[in-house]
């Protein structure tokens, strides 16, 4: 949530408010984003629960890179890189695994 309101700050001059706790987040997002913020929300499923944190990442990745333009900084693409390949390697794994490498 934290980044989100970075995003809308950075993208609107800070001339939306999302609220205390982004309870107004709907208003000061672009629709899609506000979309994507949405299926981050799970139902305790184990394959959803998996769609969910792709969800949460992309949401994350879009609004980061942004915020650090306009802000002037450089987003961290080989972190980025390397958390993903890790979370899709940690996903293949089968459930019962007891190890992850």
């Amino acid at each position: 949530m934290k980044m989100l309101t970075w995003y809308v700050g950075s993208k609107t001059g800070a001339s939306c408010n999302p609220g205390k706790f982004g309870r107004h987040l709907q208003r000061c997002l672009e629709p899609e984003l506000w979309d994507m913020l949405l299926r981050t929300y799970s139902d305790a499923d184990y394959d959803r629960t998996w769609d969910v944190l792709d969800a949460m990442c992309q949401l994350f990745r879009i609004t980061a890179r942004s915020t650090a333009e306009r802000f002037g900084f450089e987003y961290p693409y080989a972190d980025d890189e390397k958390v993903s390949a890790h979370l899709k390697h940690v996903r293949s794994l089968p459930r019962d695994a007891k190890e992850i490498y």
